[in-house]
């Protein structure tokens, strides 16, 4: 008489377990996305917390470091490099800060360092990133310079930004506020990195057309919003008004030790 087959014992996780299925934590840190920060209200996209505040804001608000492989802090104003971010609000004063009591290396859990210089390699990065976007307006055709082609442009209602240089000549800028005031103004740029684009040597002036596309004008607004943090005299103009900004001064202590996030 044949012996009955023992039943296989099966072995491996259960097909339904979803504990055994989710990702371990890297190395170094929490699971992506602990700490990072919260779903904005009204479904408006996620927000990320300042390490110096602890508050939390949108992303455009914030600008994201990351630790390069010799572990200096160094920026990542796309958004783009591996690894876990940290988040600091738009601001010259919050990025000093952060470096000089050393909040990057408390929020990465290692030991980092970060330029005595941050704030202003930021500052750079952010005046070459806005002069680059306008670049490509220009290069699609979809960015005038100088005040007779601004005031044509503004005439013809064909303008979806003006961008004043910050330090230009208040007569001009008045004139042209008049042809067309419900057009948004951004101001954080001087003459001569407006001009960059364009390659001149100065310009006041320019309107980026309403061909340029969502998009690039979006990325225009998110670009010289950030800047104007480093540069507040724009700022205090009304010139940028950022969606959101996290600067507003903790309630409860330093609640921004471990505002880190892993890139996504």
């Amino acid at each position: 008489m044949a012996r009955a087959r023992k039943p296989r014992r099966r072995t491996g996780r259960p097909p339904n377990d979803r504990a055994a299925l989710a990702p371990a934590a890297p190395p170094g840190g929490d699971a992506a996305g602990a700490g990072a920060g919260t779903e904005a209200a009204g479904g408006g996209g996620p927000e990320r917390r300042c390490v110096v505040t602890g508050r939390s804001g949108p992303r455009e608000a914030l600008i994201r470091f990351a630790v390069a492989p010799d572990r200096t802090i160094v920026p990542d104003l796309a958004g783009r490099l591996p690894g876990r971010g940290i988040w600091v609000g738009a601001d010259r004063a919050a990025v000093a800060e952060a470096a000089r009591k050393r909040l990057f290396a408390r929020a990465a859990r290692a030991p980092v360092r970060a330029p005595e210089d941050l704030a202003e390699k930021v500052e750079a990065a952010l005046a070459l990133r806005a002069a680059d976007a306008l670049g490509l307006a220009r290069r699609a055709g979809a960015a005038v310079a100088g005040y007779g082609k601004a005031e044509t442009a503004l005439r013809r209602g064909r303008a979806a930004l003006r961008i004043e240089a910050r330090d230009g000549a208040a007569e001009g800028r008045r004139k042209l506020d008049r042809l067309a005031p419900g057009v948004p103004v951004l101001s954080a740029l001087t003459a001569g990195e407006l001009a960059r684009p364009f390659g001149r040597a100065r310009v006041a002036h320019v309107v980026v057309l309403a061909g340029a596309g969502a998009g690039l004008v979006e990325r225009l607004r998110r670009d010289f919003a950030r800047l104007s943090g480093f540069r507040p005299e724009s700022a205090a103009a009304g010139l940028e008004k950022p969606a959101g900004r996290c600067m507003e001064p903790p309630t409860d202590g330093d609640a921004g030790a471990g505002a880190i996030e892993e890139r996504e």
